[in-house]
This record gives structure tokens, sequence and C-alpha cells, in this order.
């Protein structure tokens, strides 16, 4: 669909969040902020959203009928396909800009936009940060979709980031995010596998990361390890190190089969594995 066709520019639509979570929470409160005509959904309770007021709508189908402009913030493809697919409300709607922010494999995202109505505009833009980064609305942005349609959401996501990158036509956000979550899990396994070995070679925690921070093994996790609350997290299903587990088996999913390595397969498993089994620390 045409950008021409619908309103020009993003901030004056009503804009929403779905899935108010550790990212979304704090996204919408920066719009809210930002005096933008914002609006917040979630599967959880509305007790947990008490800050947020009539603003937060925790029926699904007002949620849609309200908003023109969703920010899709959901856990995986099961969670995307309730709040996308299964939903009358939206696909009903005449026109609508969704916006992929969660990380989900290329194949399922290529999959949604045949699904989801021709008139709809569909832009994958996974986001890198913390909660932290989603506080301060200093986030990356890896944007996939058509100039126009880019442009046209620009300036919401200059809201909420200070990387907005367009990486080029659909998917292609998506692909490097991916890329990227894979070499991010690895640098949280290695840094926590030595973590856990410090006491076998004398050492503190801070004699070691003081020199890994400045030294070849500098890393995003172990630059922000004190900041970060997950980063002492053993492994569940539903904390960060599972949605760690999720982002690497979906970067999996989504390699082409055309050229398998099994050497490289047997690494890139190892790492799936390690961090199911990540060592804890002290």
């Amino acid at each position: 669909m045409s950008i021409t066709k619908i309103e020009t520019n993003i901030l004056n639509q009503s804009i929403g969040i779905a899935g108010c979570g550790e990212m979304g929470y704090p996204m919408l409160k920066m719009l809210l902020q930002n005096n933008i005509n914002a609006n917040g959904h979630d599967k959880k309770a509305s007790k947990n959203f008490k800050d947020f007021g009539e603003r937060y709508i925790p029926s699904k189908s007002n949620f849609f009928k309200k908003n023109d402009v969703i920010l899709s913030i959901v856990r995986d493809t099961k969670e995307t396909n309730d709040l996308l697919i299964n939903n009358n409300a939206l696909l009903s709607k005449k026109n609508a800009t969704i916006l992929i922010c969660s990380t989900l494999p290329t194949t399922y995202i290529a999959e949604l936009k045949n699904k989801l109505p021709k008139n709809f505009i569909l832009i994958d833009t996974p986001m890198s940060g913390s909660t932290i980064k989603a506080q301060e609305g200093t986030l990356t942005f890896m944007v996939g979709g058509k100039n126009d349609e880019v442009q046209y959401i620009m300036p919401l996501l200059n809201i909420l980031g200070d990387n907005v990158l367009h990486i080029g036509d659909f998917g292609k956000g998506m692909s490097v995010k991916l890329l990227n979550n894979f070499i991010a899990a690895s640098s949280v396994l290695a840094t926590r596998n030595v973590l856990a070995q410090i006491n076998d070679f004398g050492l503190t925690k801070k004699q070691l990361l003081d020199v890994v921070k400045c030294s070849t093994g500098d890393n995003w996790f172990a630059q922000n390890y004190d900041n970060l609350n997950w980063s002492k997290e053993n492994f569940e299903k539903k904390n960060t190190m599972g949605i760690l587990e999720k982002d690497l088996l979906s970067y999996i999913e989504s390699k082409s089969k055309k050229n398998t390595n099994s050497t490289i397969d047997d690494y890139e498993n190892s790492i799936v594995n390690g961090i199911k089994n990540i060592p804890k620390v002290i």
C-alpha cells in the first residue's frame, strides 16, 4: 500500500504497543512522555499497568480498533500469531502499519507478510539494547522495508532510539538482527563461562572484568555486566536466557540449507546448548 493513501505524519496516528514487558513498558512510557497518542496492551493483568491509566487497553479487540500503527513486541512466533493472525479486529481494518520489533525467524516473517491483508504495511524493525536503553530512548533499530515506508515510520523510531539503521528491503532488518544476536549470545556464554572459573584462577570478578573491558576480550555483555538485571540469570524458558535460546534457534531456522557445514553446525548447536546449561556465577 502506498504511504500517500494514509496519514503522512505517523505521529498524528494512534500508536499501540502490543507486549508491555521489559522493553515495551518503558517504550510506551517514552512515547507518552513525548505527548504521543499511544496505548499499550499485554496479556498480563491490568493491575501491572496502573501507571498508564486509560492508556492501557486490556481488550485485544478494543486495542486494535483504537490503533492504526502497531509495534509488536511479543515473545515468539506463537504469540505473534495470536496477536496478529488470530485477530478479527485487526484483520477487518482498512489500513494498518505493523512494526515487528520482536526477534523472529526470517522464514516466519515472510509467511506472516503473505497472511496479512495486502493493504497493510508490514516492516521488520527488530531492536537492540536493554531495558535501560529503552528507558533512555536510545535503542538501536534495524529496519527492513521500502524507502517510503521507512521514512514514514522514522519520526516514531527516532523517539525510541538513537540508532535507526535502514538495512534494506523487508526481511533485511531481521536478518542482521539474528546475526547480531548470535554474536551477542556467544559473548554472553563465553563471559559467563570464564566468570564461573575465576576462583580456580585465584581471581575476583572485578579483576577479570577490569581487564576484559579494556582488552581483546571486550564485549557488550562484559561492559554492562553489573548494570544488566539478567546478567546472573540461570536458564529458564521464560527469562532473558530463554529469549537468547529462542533467538539462536530463530537464527538457525533462518539459515540457508544449501551450504551446510557440519563443523559449523555443531558449533552453533553447542552455543544453543551452552546457553541452556549456562554456568552459574558467584
